[in-house]
C-alpha cells in the first residue's frame, strides 16, 4: 500500500512543473521558511540537550505550487527540520496532494496532507503563523508530531454557507502514517521495551539465572488513521468554533535477543490513539486574538504483554496575543495536561513508584513577537513549568526530572 502512495507522489512531483509549464508558467508558486532558535532550561531537559543551552531548533522548508486550473490544484512542501535527536537536518517530504474542488461545498485530496486537528496543526511547521516558538503543547504535543502532522490517503473537504448565520467548513480523512526512527513516538516506545526488559532481567538475576535479555530491533507500522473537523465561522467577524476528532492504530514488532543463547524471541505491542478530540475557540480582532482548546484522549498501549497506558488524558489551554504596535505583539499562555484526568494528583504514578509530578504538565509562559518586515521575524519568551508530563523522561535520566523547572527561547524566521 505504501509503494502505491510513493508512486503517486513521486507522480505529482513530477506532473506539477510539466503541468505548468504546459499552461502558464506564471501559475508555479515557489515560498519558503529559514527558522534558526536557541533554547535554554532549569533543571530538566525539554525535546533536545536544552540545560547546557542548544541551537538545535531549526526548520527550514520550500513549498511549490501550481493551479492548473480553476479546479485542479497541486503542491508539495520539503521540509528539514532539526529538534534535539529528532530530525537532524535530513530533507523529507512534508506533504505532497492533488486537490480537485469540484465546488465549494466540495473537494478532495490526494496524496499526503497535513491533518486537520484543532485550529493550528495545519501550519504548525511555519513559524511565522504561530504567535510563539511552539504551540501549546498540551494539544500539540511535539513528541507526538510525526502521529498528528499529515498522512496519505485521501481527505474530503469543504464549506457549506448558512445565510446570516455564517458558514461551516468541513473535513475527514483516512490514511497511514510513517514514523521515522527518530521521532518522540518511536523513542517513548522503545523506551518503554527497554524498561520491561531490565524488569525481566532484575527478575531473572534474582530467580539466580544466568540468562540476560536485550532489545536485538523495534519496529513500528501504523495501520491507519482516520479523523474529521468542523470549524463554525460565526456572523461576527473573526470569532469561530470547531471541533475535531482524531482515531489511530500503530503496531509494534520487538525482536529481544538472549544474550546467553543467541536466540531471538519475536514480541509485539500495540498503540491506539482512541477517541482523542478537541473543542476550538478563537477570537481575532485587528488588535488582539484569543484562542482556547479543550481535548480528551485515550492512547491505549500495550507493550510486550505489559499496559504502559489506558487512561483518559486532559489537555487545556488558553491564550492572549496583543498587538501593541504594528510589528510588535505580547502574548500570555497558561497550558495544561494531565496524564489522567481522574488522577490529576499522580496517584498512579506513585503507586507504580514514579514521581506524582509525572502526571501533569502546568506551563506559563510569556512571549514577544517582532515582525521586522515582511520577511523577517524575531521571537522571545519565557516558560515557567510545573510538572513533569508529556514524555519528559525521554530527555532525563529516569531519576533526574525535577517538578518546577523553566525554559526560554529565542528565535528568528526568515520567509519568501
Amino acid at each position: 500500500m505504501r509503494k502505491c502512495w510513493v508512486l503517486l507522489i513521486c507522480g505529482a512531483l513530477l506532473v506539477i512543473p510539466c503541468l505548468a509549464a504546459a499552461i502558464d508558467l506564471n501559475n508555479i508558486h515557489i515560498n519558503g521558511f529559514l527558522s534558526q532558535g536557541y533554547m535554554n532550561s532549569s533543571s530538566n531537559n525539554f525535546l533536545a540537550d536544552s540545560q547546557n543551552g542548544t541551537f538545535q531548533l531549526n526548520e527550514a522548508g520550500l513549498t511549490i505550487t501550481s493551479q492548473i486550473d480553476s479546479k485542479l490544484r497541486l503542491g508539495v512542501q520539503f521540509l528539514s527540520r532539526d529538534l534535539g535527536e529528532e530530525g537532524n537536518n535530513e530533507v523529507l517530504l512534508d506533504w505532497a496532494f492533488a486537490d480537485y474542488r469540484y465546488r465549494d461545498w466540495l473537494g478532495i485530496r490526494l496524496g499526503k496532507a497535513k491533518l486537520p486537528i484543532g485550529l493550528y496543526n495545519e501550519g504548525r511547521d511555519s513559524d511565522f503563523l504561530r504567535p510563539m516558538a511552539f504551540l501549546p503543547q498540551s494539544i500539540y504535543d511535539e513528541n507526538k508530531r510525526n502521529l498528528l502532522v499529515a498522512a496519505m490517503g485521501a481527505h474530503l473537504y469543504g464549506n457549506i454557507p448558512c445565510g446570516t448565520l455564517g458558514d461551516i467548513d468541513y473535513q475527514a480523512f483516512y490514511g497511514e502514517i510513517n514514523f521515522d526512527d527518530d521521532s518522540g513516538q518511536w523513542r517513548a516506545v522503545e523506551l518503554n521495551a527497554q524498561q520491561i526488559i531490565s524488569k525481566r532481567n532484575q527478575i531473572l538475576q534474582s530467580q539466580g539465572s544466568d540468562v540476560r535479555l536485550a532489545l536485538d530491533d523495534f519496529d513500528i507500522d501504523n495501520d491507519w488513521v482516520y479523523g474529521a473537523s468542523l470549524i463554525y465561522n460565526t456572523p461576527l467577524d473573526g470569532l469561530r468554533f470547531g471541533f475535531s476528532w482524531f482515531e489511530g492504530t500503530s503496531d509494534f514488532d520487538i525482536k529481544v535477543l538472549n544474550l546467553s543463547s543467541g536466540q531471538v524471541t519475536e514480541e509485539d505491542g500495540q498503540d491506539r490513539n482512541k477517541h482523542f478530540w478537541v473543542l476550538s475557540l478563537e477570537y481575532a480582532t485587528p488588535l488582539f486574538t484569543i484562542a482556547s482548546e479543550y481535548s480528551e484522549s485515550q492512547p491505549i498501549k500495550k507493550v510486550m504483554g505489559i499496559t504502559i497506558s489506558d487512561q483518559t488524558t486532559q489537555s487545556w489551554y488558553g491564550m492572549l496575543t496583543w498587538r501593541v504596535m504594528e510589528q510588535v505583539s505580547l502574548s500570555l499562555l497558561y497550558d495544561v495536561f494531565y496524564a489522567d484526568k481522574d488522577d490529576k494528583d499522580g496517584d498512579g504514578f506513585v503507586a507504580k513508584g514514579m514521581p506524582d509530578y509525572y502526571g501533569w504538565r502546568k506551563d506559563l509562559g510569556v512571549g514577544v513577537r517582532y515582525d521586522v518586515n515582511y520577511n523577517w521575524v524575531l521571537k522571545a519568551e519565557y516558560h515557567d513549568v510545573n510538572g513533569a508530563s508529556l514524555n519528559l523522561p525521554l530527555y532525563n535520566l529516569p531519576d533526574a526530572t525535577q517538578e518546577d523547572w523553566n525554559y526560554y527561547i529565542l528565535k528568528a524566521s526568515f520567509n519568501f
